[in-house]
């Protein structure tokens, strides 16, 4: 390993709020306590809009993307641009990554070289969808294999050596802390339908049932005599329990749990 660059070295405030990030994580537990710690205690380290987190479940559908945002520009058609299981996020950074030295990605690169090469279908994905800039780093697993992805975009510092060290540091604890909040909604979706009976609402059933009809937003919102908005909030739930990050993953789980059944 290279020597540390004296610009990348924490100071004394940098080191303090460090401690104050790893002590605040042990309260963590649920995804709003997640989000609010990354917008504060991990924000006074690496100062971000959007921290976009995919997570190796060992499915078939492949890394599955988790957004924590607070950029108002980032809508659903962004994220799910960015999931894109063939063209998204994870496939561009698994590309830079193969031919790089770094497990630290930054685009745009400031200094294009060995280590950091430029990719531009990265630099187009990262524009064209509002997240301005990003600063991601892989988390390898045990079998040598990528097993999760924390990206940070529309970062207000430079993407430099400074940056990618803190990232280094801050990322084990981001990953320790969002498997915690992972597993904690695995143990209370396992109970709730032993309680309830049922993963999803009837009402998200129903919408589940013509999301795979093809029906958009406004169709569905019409079609049950509700606003658009309404329709919005029972997707963006239908995906948090399903634990999917695009409409068509959603579909994919619920028929695998039985939720809907093919035609």
């Amino acid at each position: 390993m290279p020597p540390m660059s004296p610009a990348a070295r924490l100071t004394d405030a940098d080191r303090s709020r460090f401690v104050d990030a790893v002590e605040a994580s042990f309260l963590v537990s649920s995804r709003q306590q997640f989000f609010v710690w990354s917008q504060s205690a991990v924000q006074a380290l690496i100062p971000h809009e959007i921290l976009i987190c995919g997570i190796d479940d060992g499915s078939r559908q492949g890394m599955v993307l988790h957004r924590f945002s607070a950029s108002r520009y980032f809508r659903q058609e962004h994220f799910d641009a960015v999931a894109d299981a063939q063209a998204g996020l994870i496939s561009r950074l698994l590309a830079v990554a193969e031919g790089s030295r770094s497990s630290v990605v930054f685009s745009p690169c400031a200094s294009v070289t060995v280590d950091r090469p430029v990719d531009g279908e990265l630099l187009s994905l990262v524009a064209t969808n509002e997240l301005k800039n990003l600063a991601a780093q892989l988390v390898m697993g045990s079998r040598g294999r990528v097993e999760a992805v924390y990206g940070f975009s529309r970062l207000s510092v430079g993407l430099d050596t400074r940056l990618g060290y803190l990232i280094e540091l801050v990322v084990p604890h981001l990953h320790s802390v969002f498997l915690r909040v992972l597993a904690t909604e695995r143990e209370a979706a396992g109970g709730a339908p032993q309680r309830e009976g049922r993963l999803v609402t009837p009402r998200q059933e129903e919408i589940l049932n013509l999301i795979k009809c093809g029906k958009t937003n406004l169709e569905i919102a019409e079609l049950l005599n509700c606003s658009p908005w309404t329709i919005k909030n029972h997707i963006q739930a239908i995906l948090r329990k399903l634990d999917s990050n695009t409409r068509t993953h959603a579909i994919a789980r619920a028929m695998s749990l039985g939720i809907l059944h093919p035609d």
